[in-house]
């Protein structure tokens, strides 16, 4: 039996070492958070095969990464506040200090001046969506509610390139919103539940969906016309974020309803970074440890 084990465990060990070449061309920073220091902590690698670098130092967890658009600076969440991290020189800035609000998943208008963020009081569970602008000043950052919906908790915003309309998830469906008017409109409905909305270098939507005991990734445009589903099956993907080139996703692998015999000794609930093609397909992991995990992946140049 000992013997056994042994056997399982370096069978195991090495199929978590195996090297799986990535495609030529791949490059740029790969931003994402693991918590090997035992607490969620922001990290950047340069692709193809640079080493880690850590980014964050809190003893709180970090999370919500979301890269600016000159892809330089780096937007996150940690205990209810946001918090800036410039690239090149990892100094830290917090823009809001979790008292009157507690603020998450944080995304960039395209000027890069102003961030919409899911906030809520304190003791409350549904989020409103906010704006937070400006960014380039210390003189203070202005709150400016987007949408106020009692009851109704509105996640993982995300503004348009234009800065002219923001995509939110409500009841598992696409939202988007007129900055203009305020007026919501639903993008997505029937029974499949949606999330993690991003925009594609061209312009379109991604978002991931589950029905059932299938999951997949589709596309549609800005208005909710033309969807098209890209990937489905049996593997969950967290969230995801196209390459800077549009050719490639970085998405974060929770876990595969397809039961494979080396699964029986994978430690639970850790996750991994895998490299996708255009379709969802995979290709090769990007970050992966035994008993850490890593995920929330954002893609620079």
């Amino acid at each position: 039996m000992a013997l056994l084990i042994v056997s399982a465990g370096a069978t195991f060990y090495l199929y978590q070492r195996r090297e799986i070449p990535l495609p030529p061309g791949i490059a740029g920073t790969l931003v994402f958070v693991s918590d090997r220091g035992g607490t969620d902590t922001l990290y950047a690698r340069r692709l193809p095969s640079g080493p880690d670098r850590r980014l964050t130092w809190f003893t709180e967890a970090v999370r919500d990464p979301a890269l600016s658009p000159d892809r330089k600076r780096l937007a996150f969440s940690v205990g209810g506040r946001i918090g800036v991290v410039t690239l090149a020189t990892d100094d830290v800035r917090l823009l809001t200090f979790g008292v009157d609000w507690r603020d998450s998943m944080p995304a960039w208008r395209g000027d890069g001046q102003a961030l919409v963020v899911a906030s809520r009081k304190p003791g409350e569970i549904a989020n409103d969506v906010h704006l937070l602008s400006p960014l380039d000043t210390r003189g203070g950052t202005i709150r400016a509610p987007i949408t106020l919906t009692r009851g109704l908790d509105e996640t993982e915003p995300v503004l348009s390139p234009d800065g002219t309309f923001v995509v939110f998830v409500r009841e598992d469906n696409l939202f988007r919103q007129e900055l203009a008017n305020g007026r919501p409109r639903r993008l997505t409905g029937g029974f499949k539940k949606t999330r993690a909305p991003r925009f594609r270098p061209d312009g379109r939507l991604l978002c991931l969906w589950a029905e059932n005991k299938q999951f997949g990734i589709d596309v549609l445009d800005a208005d909710g016309k033309n969807r098209e589903t890209l990937s489905v099956g049996t593997t969950y993907y967290r969230n995801l974020t196209p390459s800077p080139d549009g050719r490639y996703f970085a998405a974060t692998f929770a876990f595969d309803l397809r039961f494979h015999p080396i699964d029986a000794l994978r430690p639970r609930h850790v996750e991994a970074i895998h490299l996708l093609d255009a379709r969802g397909n995979f290709l090769a992991p990007l970050v992966q440890a035994f008993g850490d995990s890593n995920h929330s992946p954002e893609w620079a140049r």
